[in-house]
C-alpha cells in the first residue's frame, strides 16, 4: 500500500448532499491506492456536540498508533480539530475549503476557524472563487492549490432511450411530460439558489412548452409556492419535494436543461456546484449564473452556458436556443472531472 493518511469528515453518507458526495468519493479514490483511515459523521449536525471531541481524541490515537503521517480535513469547520491533532502528533494536516466553511457569518467562527486554517500545512480550494475568499480571510494563507470536485464517469448515466426514460419518469411521478421541454433543478431550496427568482422572472418569459421540475426542500419552498400561485404557473412549475435517488437520476437523464440560477447572498457562497457535474455526466446541459464557484463547474460553451446574474434575457435566450450535444457534454465532463484524475492532483499536492 502507499502512504498512510487519515480523513476526517462531518458530512458522510447515507446523508445526502454535495459535501457528503465529495467526502465519499475522495476517500473512496484514495482507498484504492493508499493506506486510508477515516473518522466520519453520518448523522445530523446535532451530533457534532460529541463528534468533534471524539474526532480529536480518536484522531490523535490513530495517528500515534498507526504511525500516520498525513491528516486531511474534508471542510474548514474541522480546522480546530485538525490543528490540535497536528500539534499533538506532528502529523501534516491539510484541509479542503468549499465556500460556506469560509464565509459562515458568526463572529466566534470567523475569529477561530481562519486562525486555525492559517496554521495548517496545506489548503485545497475547490474553485478559484473559494481561493479568492481564502486569500482574503486567511492570513497568512498556507501553501494552497485549486483542485475542483470530481465525478465518477458512468455512475449516474442511464443507457436507455430517452423516450423510455421519460415514460418511466411519468409513471413514477404522475406528471405528464408529453413533448414538453423539461427544465430541472435539484438542491436545498435556499435564497442563494435563486429558484424563487427564476420562477418569478424567467418562467413567465418562456413559452408554454417548457416544464420546470424542482426537487428538494428548504426555507424558500413556501415563497416559491406563492410565486407559482400568483404567476399562475401551476401547470408549468412543479415542486417535487425530496425525491429518491432513482427519480433524481431519471431526471438527470430525461430532462432537457439543468438550471442553476444562483444569486449573490452575503455570507452564503456557492463554492462549486457538484450538481453541475452530475448533470453533465448524464449529458444534461447546464444554464447557470456566472458567479462564484459555478464558473469552475460549468465549462462555458462546452458543458453549458454561463449567464449574468439575474439576467432574465440571457437565461431565456440560452434556454430557448440550446444547441449543445449531449454526448459531447458527457465526454468533456468525464474527461475533465474524473475522480481518477482529481485523485492524482490531490495526491501530488498533499502527500509530497
Amino acid at each position: 500500500m502507499g502512504k498512510k493518511i487519515l480523513f476526517i469528515t462531518r458530512n458522510y453518507p447515507p446523508r445526502v448532499g454535495g459535501l457528503e458526495t465529495y467526502s465519499y468519493d475522495l476517500i473512496r479514490e484514495f482507498q484504492v491506492h493508499e493506506s486510508v483511515h477515516k473518522i466520519t459523521l453520518s448523522g445530523s449536525r446535532k451530533h457534532l456536540v460529541w463528534f468533534l471531541p471524539y474526532a480529536l481524541f480518536r484522531g490523535i490515537y490513530l495517528v500515534r498508533r498507526r504511525s500516520i503521517g498525513y491528516v486531511h480535513l474534508c471542510d474548514g469547520f474541522l480546522a480546530p480539530v485538525g490543528l490540535l491533532i497536528g500539534v499533538m502528533t506532528g502529523a501534516q494536516v491539510s484541509v479542503t475549503l468549499h465556500g460556506l466553511d469560509l464565509t459562515y457569518q458568526n463572529r466566534l467562527y470567523q475569529v477561530l476557524v481562519p486562525w486555525c486554517i492559517a496554521r495548517l500545512d496545506k489548503v485545497v480550494c475547490v474553485s478559484r472563487s473559494t481561493l479568492g475568499e481564502c486569500l482574503r480571510r486567511i492570513n497568512p494563507c498556507p501553501e494552497h492549490r485549486v483542485i475542483p470536485n470530481g465525478i465518477r464517469p458512468g455512475k449516474l448515466y442511464l443507457r436507455h432511450p430517452r423516450n423510455d426514460l421519460r415514460r418511466t419518469l411519468e409513471g413514477l411521478t404522475g406528471i405528464s411530460l408529453g413533448n414538453r421541454e423539461v427544465l430541472f433543478t435539484v438542491g436545498r431550496l435556499i435564497k442563494r439558489k435563486g429558484v424563487n427568482w427564476f420562477v418569478e422572472e424567467v418562467m413567465p418569459r418562456l413559452g408554454g412548452s417548457f416544464l420546470y421540475l424542482i426537487a428538494g426542500n428548504g426555507p424558500e419552498k413556501g415563497h416559491i409556492q406563492e410565486v407559482i400561485r400568483r404567476r399562475h404557473l401551476e401547470d408549468r412549475v412543479v415542486l417535487l419535494g425530496e425525491i429518491p435517488l432513482r427519480i433524481r437520476n431519471l431526471l438527470y437523464n430525461a430532462a432537457d436543461i439543468f438550471i442553476m440560477s444562483n444569486i449573490t447572498i452575503d455570507g452564503d457562497a456557492e463554492g462549486f456546484g457538484i450538481v453541475a457535474l452530475e448533470a453533465g455526466t448524464c449529458g444534461l446541459p447546464v444554464v447557470a449564473s456566472n458567479i462564484q464557484g459555478i464558473r469552475d463547474a460549468v465549462i462555458h460553451g462546452k458543458t453549458g452556458y454561463l449567464v449574468g446574474e439575474r439576467d432574465v434575457e440571457g437565461f431565456v435566450q440560452r434556454i430557448e436556443n440550446m444547441n449543445l450535444e449531449k454526448e459531447r457534454i458527457r465526454e468533456v465532463v468525464d474527461s475533465t472531472f474524473d475522480w481518477a484524475k482529481i485523485y492524482k492532483d490531490y495526491r501530488s499536492f498533499l502527500l509530497t
